[in-house]
């Protein structure tokens, strides 16, 4: 999960967790109260389901996108790890030719 898509979800959670918090403080208020928090409550469930919907659909639209950034970073990655074990290979190589010569010029 990405660092806008955490955030994205981290807001919609607070609205959930305040619309809860509503729902609670609307038990002990007085009737006139308890209706307005209702109204208010509805709006905000509306409020966070559209914008539940809209990350969804955000998501979903770009997800061919979201995809080709996850090959292309997967094909990086391994363009790495076949970078470093040639250049390990390599390196193992040198040292072991290194170690041939040290050996014949001692007359081993």
């Amino acid at each position: 999960m990405n660092e806008k898509e955490s955030k994205t979800k981290k807001i919609i959670k607070d609205i959930s967790d305040k619309i809860d918090e509503l729902l609670e403080k609307s038990d002990i208020s007085k009737d006139d109260v308890k209706k307005e928090i209702a109204v208010r409550i509805e709006e905000l469930k509306r409020s966070r389901d559209q914008v539940n919907e809209e990350f969804r659909k955000i998501k979903e639209d770009n997800k061919e996108t979201f995809d080709k950034v996850e090959k292309l970073a997967k094909n990086t990655m391994d363009e790495v790890k076949s970078a470093f074990s040639g250049f390990l290979g390599k390196f193992t190589d040198e040292k072991k030719e290194d170690d041939h010569k040290k050996k014949e010029t001692k007359g081993e």
